[in-house]
């Protein structure tokens, strides 16, 4: 084959172009960012993150571990926004830690978007990834870009248990990743007000591993319970996560299908199951 031959084989430089004008264009462009979007590795996540595992909802948090999808809510946009700041945030605090020669000189302070293992849910390893540990303070921060009444909440009465329990397990991830953690922080930034970071609210309080290990075990006996029923029928499993107690304020709940489902004639759930126990 010759080179003129192989050249025509190829596919064109651009995409053809059949609609008109601006609009035409900007479908284009919605439709190239929306995919980007939904397809992102934070989108398309199955397995359960820390972010995740203090989820209040055992209806919820029980759908997450038996791999339930959520019905398709659109574009994820406010989603996007977070990951774009957190993105950015990364590249500030590594651009700095780069121009003032961290790593020959003190070793790097700020370690920004690093994987850390904070436990295990049925024998499984759970890892996320931290926003920022600070090597100097000993400390997690994480960064939740957030509306206003979110903001109020923060500033009212600090994390909630979800947050709370996240920055936990991963304190836990970077002591068991050999680093001393002192303290746990949250940073709530806004996403709609002008006056930026000042008008953050920055909650934190010294690290506790009994918290992530209470989460964990929680999941775990849940995980249990999953595991059990499914030996059953996955019938039986998905009607138990039906039944559990549902968190008043989820947002969740309404995003799962929980059909009706029932076991075949004879079988008994009793013995089975393990009790949930409180939080």
């Amino acid at each position: 084959m010759t080179i003129d031959q192989t050249f025509s084989s190829l596919p064109p430089r651009t995409a053809p172009f059949a609609a008109a004008g601006v609009g035409g264009a900007a479908t284009e462009l919605r439709a190239v960012i929306e995919d980007a979007i939904v397809n992102s590795p934070r989108s398309l996540q199955k397995q359960i993150g820390p972010s995740e595992i203090g989820d209040p909802c055992d209806h919820c948090l029980a759908a997450k571990l038996a791999g339930w999808s959520k019905t398709d809510d659109g574009i994820p946009w406010l989603p996007f926004i977070g990951t774009s700041v957190h993105a950015e945030l990364e590249r500030i605090l590594t651009d700095h830690e780069i121009n003032r020669n961290a790593l020959h000189t003190t070793g790097m302070r700020w370690l920004c978007e690093n994987r850390v293992t904070v436990g295990q849910i049925g024998g499984v390893d759970i890892s996320g990834s931290t926003d920022l540990f600070d090597t100097q303070a000993g400390a997690t921060f994480d960064w939740k870009i957030v509306g206003e009444s979110t903001l109020r909440k923060a500033r009212s009465k600090g994390a909630s248990a979800v947050y709370r329990i996240q920055a936990h397990l991963y304190g836990r991830g970077w002591v068991a990743a050999g680093h001393e953690v002192r303290d746990v922080a949250i940073w709530f930034l806004p996403r709609n007000d002008a006056a930026g970071i000042t008008r953050g609210v920055l909650w934190h309080e010294p690290y506790d591993e009994q918290v992530a290990l209470d989460a964990l075990a929680r999941a775990n006996r849940l995980h249990a319970n999953l595991t059990a029923l499914a030996s059953i029928s996955a019938a039986a499993r998905d009607q138990w996560i039906t039944a559990l107690p549902r968190d008043k304020d989820c947002w969740d709940c309404a995003r799962y299908r929980d059909a009706p489902t029932t076991t075949a004639d004879g079988e008994t759930l009793d013995g089975l199951v393990l009790p949930v126990a409180a939080r």
